[in-house]
């Protein structure tokens, strides 16, 4: 594992000379984590979704989730039988990266592998990368997805006149409304993630992520840490990997606050200072 990791790192370090030669300014837009049905209504009842912690509601129509806003991204919470009509195991993730320079993604030099795909329609080009588990296979949902706004849907979604080297603001994915209201709660953005990853995906994933401007920042033991300056992704992995999943959320508060565990089901926050860290690992 150790001589692996080793040989993605060089991997990685070389690939980035390519990837730096186009930077579409990525970063982190929102994310899709499926927990068990006990964790989700421990999630709804708590003072998560019921207090000024953070800006944060269930939807119940069309699916149910639970949604918990920032200024910049947000979190998406399911539940295994959120979609009526399709069962989707606890664990389950999507990860949304959002491009802030428009006409770039097109122009990535992509690498020869089946399993990093790019897609483009009147509302959004699409760079994917899939996952060799049965859940994230191709035709299915990927892992991870960079999009960026077309003009049919820049104008449509934000109001404003779309023009080709127009700079993208974090808001213009999101609702305006919602961001500006998530800056009156305690809960700021997420700042990081870290994800659980069968070794056999660990190519693809370094490639995906070095192509939209993640550098290795860091290695300790069996994980990579990805970071663009903004936000950050830690790869952990490992050979017993059934399908990847997120294991823990970071994320930062607008004001310090005190030491504070909360126990949600399967799932432990722990609050401290400004900071903030949200394991899935917790059984």
């Amino acid at each position: 594992m150790k001589r692996i990791l080793t040989l993605l790192i060089l991997l990685t370090i070389c690939l980035n000379v390519k990837a730096q030669t186009k930077n579409c300014a990525v970063v982190l837009n929102h994310f899709l984590l499926v927990v068990d049905s006990n964790t989700y209504q421990a999630i709804l009842g708590s003072e998560i979704v019921n207090s000024d912690f953070a800006y944060a509601y269930e939807r119940t129509k069309n699916w149910e989730g639970i949604y918990i806003i920032g200024q910049d991204n947000y979190i998406e919470i399911f539940h295994p039988n959120s979609l009526s009509d399709e069962y989707i195991p606890a664990g389950f993730t999507w990860v949304c990266q959002a491009s802030l320079v428009a006409n770039c993604t097109d122009k990535y030099d992509l690498p020869d592998n089946d399993l990093i795909d790019y897609s483009s329609d009147d509302y959004f080009d699409e760079l994917t990368v899939y996952t060799q588990d049965a859940v994230n296979a191709p035709g299915s949902s990927g892992l991870m997805t960079t999009r960026e706004m077309n003009k049919k849907q820049y104008e449509s979604w934000t109001k404003k006149k779309f023009n080709d080297t127009v700079i993208f603001q974090t808001t213009d994915y999101n609702s305006l409304a919602e961001s500006d209201s998530a800056k009156n709660y305690l809960f700021n953005n997420v700042t990081g993630i870290e994800i659980n990853v069968n070794i056999r995906d660990s190519l693809s994933i370094t490639q995906y992520l070095n192509l939209i401007g993640y550098t290795v920042e860091s290695k300790v033991q069996n994980k990579l840490k990805f970071s663009n300056t903004i936000d950050f992704i830690e790869l952990n992995f490992s050979k017993n990997v059934e399908f990847s999943s997120i294991a823990v959320i970071y994320f930062k508060l607008n004001q310090p606050t005190a030491l504070k565990n909360l126990k949600l089901g399967n799932s432990t926050i722990v609050l401290s200072g400004n900071n903030g860290k949200w394991d899935f690992n917790k059984n």
